[in-house]
């Protein structure tokens, strides 16, 4: 490192690192008086502004006047898409420090939103990442200049808006925010960009204290680099695409804070568009890269909404250009996914994206499902296998058809997989958001997957049960010994239920806690009780004759203990679900294997 490069601002960054990361908080911390707040309705929205290098610069086709257009359809669209805060990805220059036009360009474009307006007395709240061009050196955040982004983006700028929380070290180039929007407490957190571990381990440390300090508030952590793009151009599906190396470290280590739920980035052009999801001890992380620099003049001012659903628990992204006026349609640009509940534990069957399972009938091509118009799909014969195969948090339509070996989508997709006696057990097996098709073959104990390699994991005499024991999003291979009541998962071991085996016990695991991990559970029909792991006592709920069919019934994200019975669907404390309509003779709420093995 040669000193004699360093700026006086980042010399004391510099020693900084040499401090406890204590004193760091401490002295970077700034107090604020009150936060920035949005209209209290579930629904508002973060707009996410891409690299903008080629704007300042108005290099490779790119004009300010891009940037500008962008931010002038915030200022007119705020109040209709009730946008709570604006996201800047880094790559705000090309080469600012050797060019200060550029973060003239800069300022010229985003000072409008610091201008008050109905309803934003402050302006309207945003923060700015530091990325490799807003450097010189370049991708060194200690040894590296960053005077111009101070002079226009720094603490003194910020300091006196609502949102503003504080910053790391003696300058704004990871720094923090704090905003409410839907009812929803939110903190950004904006890490310098840092590609040779120059300084990730103390900025890791800040941020690790404020995710402690900020427990309760809901985290999205920016840099300027965290995932690369999608293997597969046009959809978020098959193939995630890697985190980059700070992007790898930042996860690693604030991957066990459950209040960070999203990431977002820049800085890889070359397919401008990248999603990947992670899951760690039931909560899962969603990452977001968006850059378009690399697109015919300079990203021709391509950017991104992203919209909240408190009420639908969904994040919808579009991504438009107001420059060109120009949207962008395909699946890695414009799709939805849930928001904090997933289908792998907390949206089981749930068709229409409220949050709440629906009862399903299916029975010779023919569905009916509670609040729907009857549906014909399928043909007799088929088992009926609705899963969330597109990511967007409900369930779509599926059969298996064991003729055939093959599935079949309503929306005409097929996959030809498995033959007769196989089991079908479509989940997400690799932890993408999407279901996958699978079958387990009883005959050879062989799990089969469309686009996965095959697992040899069988157990004589047991019932497949796959389902995210561990909250890591993937979906773990699973049985349920009817011998001896042993639960074996792949990766995880044996394990028994507390209580001794009683034969005949049916096994129903699902999130009864709503912690984002499936419980072994099981009910026991002869003495109508719901055994669930880590539940001290077995809930007395059951008669003779009951089926379990448990479900997101009470859009809380949590599964609750359902009975079949006479016709009629219970729920505890004597609740019941309106079945009308319904033939609850062919009600699959319960997986077609594990209802034939016990009752037909």
């Amino acid at each position: 490192m040669q000193l004699n490069f360093i700026s006086n601002a980042k010399f004391k960054k510099a020693l900084c690192g040499f401090l406890s990361i204590q004193l760091l908080f401490v002295t970077s911390a700034i107090p604020v008086k009150e936060e920035s707040k949005s209209d209290d309705s579930t629904d508002f929205s973060i707009v996410v502004l891409p690299d903008t290098q080629y704007y300042t610069s108005e290099k490779n086709g790119g004009k300010n006047e891009m940037f500008k257009a962008q931010t002038d359809w915030i200022i007119k669209n705020a109040a209709k898409e009730k946008i709570a805060y604006v996201v800047q990805l880094g790559d705000i220059s090309d080469d600012g420090e050797k060019f200060p036009k550029e973060w003239e360009n800069a300022a010229e474009a985003m000072y409008i939103l610091d201008k008050p307006q109905a309803g934003y007395p402050h302006g309207i709240p945003y923060g700015m990442a530091v990325g490799n061009h807003d450097q010189t050196k370049s991708q060194y955040p200690l040894s590296g200049k960053t005077d111009q982004y101070n002079k226009y983006f720094g603490i003194d700028h910020f300091k006196d808006k609502p949102w503003y929380g504080g910053h790391y070290g003696n300058n704004n180039d990871s720094h923090y925010d704090l905003f409410t929007a839907g009812g929803v407490n939110f903190i950004t957190i904006y890490f310098e960009y840092d590609s040779y571990d120059e300084d990730i381990e103390n900025l890791n440390d800040w941020a690790s204290q404020l995710l402690e300090k900020y427990k309760n508030r809901k985290a999205i952590l920016i840099s300027h680099s965290i995932v690369h793009f999608n293997k597969t151009t046009g959809t978020n599906e098959k193939g995630f695409p890697q985190f980059s190396k700070q992007g790898q470290r930042v996860f690693d280590r604030m991957k066990r804070y459950p209040n960070v739920f999203m990431t977002l980035s820049g800085h890889v052009g070359d397919n401008g568009e990248g999603y990947r999801q992670d899951g760690y001890a039931g909560n899962i992380i969603k990452s977001y890269l968006s850059d378009y620099q690399s697109r015919p003049n300079g990203g021709h001012g391509l950017m991104r909404l992203m919209s909240f659903s408190k009420a639908n628990d969904l994040v919808s992204v579009r991504t438009f250009s107001p420059y060109t006026h120009e949207e962008e349609k395909d699946a890695d640009s414009e799709f939805t996914t849930p928001w904090f509940h997933h289908t792998n534990v907390a949206r089981y069957l749930d068709f229409n994206n409220d949050q709440t399972t629906e009862l399903m009938f299916f029975s010779k091509g023919k569905w009916k499902i509670s609040g729907q118009s009857d549906i014909n799909f399928g043909q007799d014969g088929d088992i009926a296998v609705p899963a969330d195969y597109n990511g967007d948090g409900k369930v779509e339509l599926a059969v298996y058809r064991p003729s055939e070996g093959a599935f079949y989508q309503q929306d005409g997709r097929s996959v030809k997989l498995g033959q007769q006696g196989d089991i079908p057990v479509p989940r997400d097996y690799d932890g993408d958001g999407f279901a996958d098709f699978a079958v387990y073959r009883p005959s050879n104990m062989t799990w089969y997957f469309n686009g996965l390699d095959s697992v040899k994991f069988g157990v004589k005499n047991a019932i497949p049960v796959p389902a995210d024991y561990d909250g890591d999003g993937i979906t773990d291979l699973g049985f349920f010994n009817t011998k001896n009541s042993l639960w074996q998962i792949a990766g995880i071991g044996n394990i028994p239920l507390q209580l001794p085996h009683v034969p005949g016990d049916i096994p129903v695991p699902a999130d009864y806690d709503g912690d984002g991990r499936a419980e072994m559970a099981v009910y026991r029909p002869s003495t109508g009780e719901w055994i669930i792991d880590r539940m001290k006592e077995p809930l007395k709920f059951g008669e003779k004759g009951d089926i379990p069919v448990p479900g997101n019934y009470l859009k809380d994200g949590k599964a609750h203990p359902a009975l079949l019975r006479n016709g009629k669907v219970f729920l505890l404390n004597n609740k019941t679900i309106n079945t009308s309509g319904l033939d609850m003779t062919n009600l699959i709420n319960l997986p077609a294997h594990v209802r034939r093995f016990f009752f037909q």
